[in-house]
């Protein structure tokens, strides 16, 4: 096997090596997220929070609301029932009785909406509690599959590394560095064909004493793109 041959099966092995390191990746991503039960178990403490919280305000309200009612009814008995005649004091009485009833309709305006924010968080706490639990099964057997698979895809890699290695192993340093850089800088190719005179990376034709200086070349050589390795082979 000539060393341009050589060079063309390690691209052909480095190009499969590299989709067998992206999938065994992808795997790894997918197990490392652990299906998005992390981001659904933070969403879900948000809402019980969200609803803890929703629950207090809403028994503050109604203890708000009852004490008011005892202060409404208190003031409206010294105001109505007689015993008290001075008239500052009961403009003062009517002032604070003003005051108070006005508190009271505020209270009430807003127990309404408070009760149905804490429904609204019940009952959304309830449906993501559910969600965790049904995920959290899916995600026990997902699991298993995946750590499985990854396994596999670990073994193919590894198999195919040493099989890579064997193949570098047999071509001239010199000529290995040269593929590697190019390799690395260019996307995964490091030696293309030329064809009828073209060259099938940058679609330039050679110049006729490139082209020349291909055919009476051992191996390889670079492409006036500076890119890559030309070979007629």
């Amino acid at each position: 096997m000539t060393i341009a041959q050589s060079l063309l099966s390690l691209q052909d092995t480095d190009q499969a090596l590299a989709l067998k390191r992206r999938e065994y990746r992808e795997v790894e991503k997918e197990l490392s997220s652990e299906g998005g039960l992390p981001e659904l178990r933070d969403t879900c403490e948000k809402t019980r929070v969200r609803e803890l919280e929703a629950k207090v305000e809403t028994a503050r309200l109604e203890s708000d609301l009852a004490t008011l009612k005892e202060q409404v009814a208190e003031l409206e008995s010294r105001l109505y029932g007689g015993a008290i005649t001075n008239v500052r004091e009961l403009t003062a009485i009517e002032t604070e009785h003003s005051a108070a009833r006005r508190n009271l309709a505020q209270i009430e305006e807003s127990i309404a909406p408070a009760e149905v924010a804490a429904e609204h968080a019940r009952q959304q706490f309830e449906d993501l509690t559910k969600e965790l639990s049904d995920r959290e099964k899916t995600w026990e057997t997902r699991q298993v599959e995946l750590r499985s698979e990854k396994a596999k895809r670990g073994t193919a890699f590894n198999e195919m590394l040493e099989t890579r290695n064997a193949e570098a192993s047999q071509i001239p340093e010199e000529d290995l560095a040269r593929y590697t850089r190019l390799f690395r800088s260019n996307r995964g190719i490091a030696v293309v064909r030329v064809d009828r005179g073209v060259c099938q990376g940058c679609a330039v034709r050679l110049p006729v004493g490139e082209l020349t200086r291909l055919r009476a070349a051992d191996g390889p050589i670079p492409c006036s793109c500076g890119r890559a390795l030309l070979t007629e082979q």
